[in-house]
This record gives C-alpha cells, structure tokens and sequence, in this order.
C-alpha cells in the first residue's frame, strides 16, 4: 500500500470526494492510502506543496498557477469546484451589503481562495477594495464561523454547511455565491509520479459519481469528519449534489478557471505579459 499525504485548508464539504473515496474503499483498491493534513490557510497548504511537505494538495488553484507562470514546479491537475458553495455572512446588525463599508471581511489568504471571490462579490454591490472595506486574516471557514461569532470581523463567506448554521445563530445572510469560480483543485509539485497521481485522480472521480447518486450515505460520512450535525451534513451535500458545483470529470469548467486568471491578473499577482497561465492545468494525469 502507497502511502500519501494530501493538504487541505480544513475538513471542508468540498473535499467530500476524498472522504468518500477513502471511506467506500476507492484508493485501497488501487494501492494507495492517503492521509490528510489540514494546514488552515490556502497559501499555507501552496507553501507545503512547494516545500514537498505534502504529496498532493486540495486547495486553491491560483498559488499553483502564479508559481507556474513564475517558472515554479507547482501545477493544476483536477478540478474539484467550478461554482462555490459559499454564502457572504455578515452580523446580525448588517442587512445589505451597502452595510458592510468601512468593515473587516475574514478571509483565508490575501492571494488565493475566498479573498478573491468576496472582491468579486463585494465589486458587484459596488464596494472596491481597499477603498471600502479591509481584509482580514482569519484562516479556513471554520476560523471565520468563530471570528463572526466573536464579532472581530463584519462578514466572511462560509462554506456550506456553515452557512446554515449561521443563520439559524441569528447572522445575516447577504446571498449565495452564483458565478463559476474554480475554488478548489488537485494540485502537485512537478515531477509528479503518473503511477500515484492518476490512480488517485480515477479514485476521486470514482467517488464523485458515487456520490451523485449515493447523498444520504455521503453524508453520513462527511457527518462523521466534521462533527456537524448530520440535518446539515445533508443538506450541505444535497447543496453539492444539486448544485452542479463538482465536476464530474474533474475537468474545471472554462468559465470557472478564466475567472480565476482574470482574478491573478487584476490583483498583479500574475503580469499581463506572463506566458499563458492556462499552462499551468496539465489534465494529462486524469487520462
């Protein structure tokens, strides 16, 4: 059996298809246990990547793809969430967005992950940043759900099933996310091992479709990983389910990936005259 280890941010219900795949047997079956190290932040789990101090990352996409355009080993090799399951909540005392000017939004990183879906999402309800509004460093949703609870920031978009449990705390819930986004993917430090790395792909994706059709008993899984109730470890998954937020064959949606580059290239954190950051998705490994 080939032992790996795989970084993730936290125990978030877009990692479903990993717990699914090693719970229901799909990397045993192909030689392979992977175990998880949860490392808080979006950059925190690209600098483990980088450092080789993890084997494969589920993260997202964007610190892979600036260390690529940068002549980096990092690289995109599945996708994993092409619309995010998020909703912005805010304090009780905040009712609109228009609220929130002049306030702390909690995100995981200043580069990567949420803090670029909340700028999109906040710029469409006409706040810029930082003219209207400061970032906070609060680390994985989780982090946040306790930072809103405390009151140290005025919102923070929360993964699913977080979202629920906010509102029936008493926050407020400002809206969904609803634009395609590729908030979560595969990625690896080149070179990468094609007999470890595309078994592992087939397992995910194996456990993808198994989930569509099997919710009530991925729940009770992800239930069992999280410590959350099981009334929202359901509903988070028939969210996932329903909501064609995974790709199926762990192949990012156009959309979802050109807003991710066009988010680098607004931030400055990729330069306009950068090889083509597309580069840095390699799907070969899915085949």
């Amino acid at each position: 059996m080939r032992e790996i280890t795989v970084g993730v941010v936290a125990p978030a219900y877009v990692n479903v298809p990993l717990w699914v795949a090693q719970e229901r047997g799909f990397l045993e079956r192909r030689g392979l246990a992977a175990t998880e190290r949860i490392l808080g932040t979006t950059h925190g789990v690209t600098n483990a990547l980088r450092d080789g101090e993890v084997d494969i990352a589920l993260t997202a996409p964007e610190g892979s793809i600036a260390d690529a355009v940068a002549g980096g080993p990092l690289r995109v090799v599945a996708g994993l969430t092409d619309r995010p399951p998020l909703s912005m909540i805010a304090l009780a005392r905040h009712h609109a967005f228009g609220d929130l000017r002049g306030g702390r939004i909690g995100t995981s990183s200043l580069t990567e992950g949420t803090r670029h879906v909340a700028e999109r999402m906040l710029a469409a309800h006409g706040l810029t940043y930082p003219a209207d509004y400061n970032f906070a460093l609060a680390g994985s949703h989780v982090e946040r759900w306790k930072a809103l609870q405390t009151g140290t920031i005025d919102a923070a978009l929360q993964m699913i099933p977080y979202d629920d449990m906010a509102v029936e705390a008493g926050f407020t819930s400002l809206g969904p996310v609803t634009e395609e986004f590729a908030l979560n993917a595969v990625c690896v430090r080149l070179p990468a091992e094609r007999a470890v790395l595309t078994p592992f792909l087939q397992a995910l994706a194996e456990a993808a479709e198994w989930f569509g059709g099997h919710v009530e008993e991925s729940a009770a899984i992800a239930a069992g990983r999280t410590s959350i109730e099981p009334r929202f470890a359901l509903r988070a998954c028939q969210v996932l389910a329903d909501g064609g937020i995974i790709p199926r064959d762990l192949r990012s949606a156009p959309g979802a990936l050109a807003a991710v580059i066009e988010a680098l290239r607004s931030s400055h954190l990729i330069p306009p005259e950068a090889a083509d950051p597309v580069a840095a998705v390699d799907y070969s490994y899915l085949r």
